[in-house]
């Protein structure tokens, strides 16, 4: 009896979960029916309980009564599922089929009450001595040994759920969508062993009273599953599908059975509740701590010879650029066909008009598409989505409103995968990916992998884009140039800082013009301006595109959070994530705020910032300790966001450690005590001048060209109250 406290626990958390479903879950995925199952059930689920609760205590028909309500729900829940086998996964309205269960719920409602005269316990002998308790369905009889409850039950809980999945199999199978294929299949085998495990519980309880208050549990699994079916809108991954069932199999079998074993101990040994609740605590914690082990393992186990991201990841890093932009996109296409097996590879680039347009095409496909006026572009860009697989297209609630055009959009190369390659709100560029081979299908594993490759494509196609003007194509060193030309951008496509108040000025220097040192303005107000600096780890090409990468997410991050520390946290996560393994920032993040006469910042490893008062005539360290982003994966305990109160002639000088390490003929480092006796012996001049002074006396100390990339930022304070 103690055992009836889970079908009141069960029917509470169906009462919340019908109000989740009716509240936070897309209107398109057939919420009311999902809804009406779980308020049905909830309500089933706590009548079978009580009927149990009042035969215990001999109130047989209050019981009875109980136990006919209690399956009038759950046929109603059956007729339910044959209406989802046959609208899904569309959903739309069918008279026919809403006549026909209306005339089937009153059906139930009075064989519901005809079929059933009484419940009772019924004590039954085991073998080998001893006796349990059953509950027993006292019904009349329509012929020897078959009852008018058989009847019923046998239609509502055996042939509708039956014909549901029939009907459910055959529909998917013959479905030309990939995606909604796979929908109704899992729902078919979901409901199948929903009801295989109700009719083993209803098998049990001819002999075990317990078992009687769980057969409604099997439609819990059902219900539940379903909704989460619903929710996947790429294809699953076969050997990822596999990992987690058994998974889950191996660990919620593990807790079934010695939860179980408990429970029968604790009828013995200590009152129920006690033991039951200390053993419950101490599986549930055990589990929790063994989760993510166990699923790593199977993980591993089931995915021999499908874990191709680090090994794409490996392949695309050994691209060479020094070739022609077709040798680039062959390789890159031998890859793709290597390790993702499409069938066709588009590359599509903005022109000078603004179109994307075919650069690349293994099937000889050509294209030029006007972009900006497409809703669904459009769509992409406004809700920062890069990567789209056509069946997320087809089932994705999030793209109903651009359903068509997103479908046209595959259409123009027959493709079932893309990738959005931008700059900020800008489109650089799409790639386009085609089906399969062996009718195999882009599942979840595909997509999760082309997100976290984005910026190497992106890298890729941002460099395809540049080596295609023809000024560059003519230079001997493509690669030099078309690095210098990306530095110069960014330098050029900043809002330089315009105040009355300040006098700033900054100068950034590429080894061989090849670099990742980051600086960056972005004007907040007439009166505030957010700072960035620091050096990109690596050289070359890819330290330059991470540069060019983090300054178009940064503009991306600033739109959507207005909290400081947040905003590097975020930034953070994505040079961990998203930016080649081993890829950090070393820099520092400030707002200038020149109404309160105030600088935050945020140190992330800057190596050097002075900061120069007239009152103490000094210029002093003020970075202290900082700690670089892309190495911890929650760096927001160790950030501290620091203050300085700006005075007229005071002055802000930070550098990258370019300059500082910089070493002479003789092997000498140009170090912080020369950057800051230059500083102090130019503190007179223009920002400009005190920027062109630290550079020329840094080149005069090597006597030779950097080795490093070298930026500096000079910052002078002019006034410190309004004028």
């Amino acid at each position: 009896m103690s055992l009836l406290i889970f079908n009141y626990i069960a029917a509470v958390f169906f009462f919340v979960y019908s109000y989740y479903l009716d509240s936070y879950t897309d209107r398109g995925s057939n919420s009311n029916n999902s809804t009406n199952m779980a308020v049905i059930l909830a309500v089933g689920v706590l009548l079978t309980g009580l009927s149990v609760h009042f035969c215990y205590f001999d109130n047989l028909r209050l019981a009875a009564m109980l136990f006919r309500f209690s399956l009038i729900c759950f046929s109603y829940m059956s007729l339910l599922l044959v209406k989802e086998a046959f609208s899904a996964p569309y959903y739309e309205k069918n008279k026919v089929l809403s006549f026909f269960g209306y005339l089937l719920m009153i059906a139930a409602f009075f064989a519901a009450f005809m079929s059933v005269l009484s419940i009772d316990l019924v004590e039954t002998v085991r073998e080998g001595g001893g006796s349990n308790y059953a509950v027993k369905v006292i019904s009349r009889e329509i012929v020897s040994g078959v009852t008018f409850f058989m009847v019923f039950a046998g239609f509502y809980f055996v042939f509708l759920p039956v014909l549901s999945v029939l009907v459910m199999l055959s529909r998917g199978f013959s479905m030309r969508s990939r995606i909604y294929r796979q929908r109704l299949i899992f729902m078919a085998l979901i409901l199948l062993a929903g009801f295989a495990f109700s009719a083993a519980l209803a098998f049990l309880s001819l002999r075990y009273a317990w078992a009687f208050s769980f057969i409604p549990f099997g439609l819990a699994f059902v219900l539940i599953a379903f909704n989460r079916v619903r929710e996947i809108t790429t294809i699953v991954d076969r050997s990822v599908f596999l990992a987690g069932m058994i998974n889950f199999i191996c660990i919620w079998l593990l807790f079934s059975v010695v939860a179980a074993f408990g429970i029968c101990i604790s009828y013995k040994v200590l009152p129920p509740g006690v033991l039951t609740f200390i053993i419950f605590t101490g599986i549930f914690v055990v589990l929790v701590f063994l989760k993510e082990i166990v699923s790593a393992f199977f993980s591993r186990l089931f995915r021999v010879g499908t874990d191709y991201e680090s090994d794409l990841e490996r392949e695309i890093d050994s691209i060479e650029f020094s070739g022609s932009p077709e040798d680039i996109l062959k390789k890159l296409e031998s890859i793709l066909e290597k390790y993702i097996d499409c069938t066709t590879f588009d590359v599509l680039m903005t022109d000078e008009k603004n179109r994307l347009k075919t650069i690349y095409s293994n099937h000889g496909k050509d294209v030029v598409f006007d972009f900006e006026d497409n809703k669904a572009m459009r769509f992409l860009i406004s809700q920062n989505e890069s990567v789209v697989l056509k069946t997320q297209a087809v089932s994705k609630h999030l793209f109903a409103d651009v359903k068509a055009e997103m479908l046209s959009v595959f259409d123009l190369t027959g493709s079932d995968a893309l990738l959005l390659l931008r700059e900020g709100p800008r489109i650089v560029g799409m790639l386009m990916f085609g089906p399969k081979r062996r009718a195999a299908d882009y599942s979840d594993y595909d997509y999760s992998s082309f997100t976290r490759l984005y910026s190497h494509f992106f890298l890729i196609m941002y460099y395809l884009k540049n080596i295609a003007n023809e000024s560059i194509v003519l230079t001997v060193d493509r690669e030099i140039e078309f690095s210098g030309q990306v530095i110069s951008g960014i330098q050029e496509n900043v809002d330089h800082i315009s105040h009355p108040k300040v006098d700033c000025n900054f100068v950034t220097k590429s080894a061989r013009k090849l670099g990742g040192d980051f600086i960056d303005f972005i004007k907040l107000g007439s009166e505030k301006y957010l700072f960035v600096m620091g050096d990109v780890s690596g050289k070359g090409l890819t330290s330059s595109m991470s540069m060019v990468i983090m300054k178009s997410v940064l503009r991306t991050f600033l739109k959507e959070t207005t909290d400081f520390k947040d905003l590097v946290v975020k930034m953070n996560s994505f040079v961990r994530d998203n930016l080649p393994k081993g890829t950090f920032f070393a820099g520092v993040f400030g707002i200038f705020d020149f109404k309160a006469n105030t600088f935050f910042y945020i140190n992330c490893g800057i190596p050097v910032m002075f900061l120069y008062t007239a009152a103490y005539n000094n210029a002093i360290e003020v970075q202290g300790e900082g700690h670089v982003l892309g190495f911890v994966r929650n760096i927001a305990p160790y950030l501290r966001v620091k203050k300085i109160s700006l005075n007229p002639e005071d002055i802000i000088l930070v550098a990258t450690d370019g300059l500082i390490d910089s070493l002479s003929l003789r092997g000498e480092r140009y170090g912080k005590t020369r950057l800051q006796k230059s500083l102090l012996d130019n503190r007179s001049y223009t920002s400009d001048r005190v920027v062109k002074f630290i550079c020329d006396d840094a080149v005069d100390f090597v006597s030779s060209e950097m080795e490093d990339d070298v930026t500096v930022f000079v910052f002078k304070y002019l006034a410190g109250q309004e004028q």
